[in-house]
């Protein structure tokens, strides 16, 4: 599940790239709320938000080799191919 929540948050978004504060973004996935800001930096999409109410903060690289970061302060690290496509989009589309 928290796979396709990256999947989902990486392609739902636009990216800001000289925005001074990145506009946060949200979606609902399976009952539970996602708040999160994106920016790109040296080629990495950098995810930084919060899950069920502001709980469970989480931070993520997403680059073509693969994602990882924490997610509620636990590391994260997954290979894009484990990353389920959602509409027949790629979590690396649009970098």
């Amino acid at each position: 599940m928290f796979k396709t929540v990256i999947a989902a948050a990486a392609l739902l978004l636009p990216v800001a790239a000289f925005a001074e504060e990145a506009p946060k973004q949200s979606f609902v996935y399976q009952g539970v709320t996602y708040t999160y800001t994106s920016e790109m930096q040296n080629g990495t999409k950098i995810l930084r938000g919060s899950a069920y109410n502001g709980k469970v903060p989480f931070e993520l690289k997403v680059t073509k080799a693969g994602v990882t970061g924490t997610f509620n302060r636990a590391p994260v690290s997954f290979d894009l191919h484990e990353v389920e496509h959602i509409e027949g989009k790629s979590v690396v589309e649009g970098q």
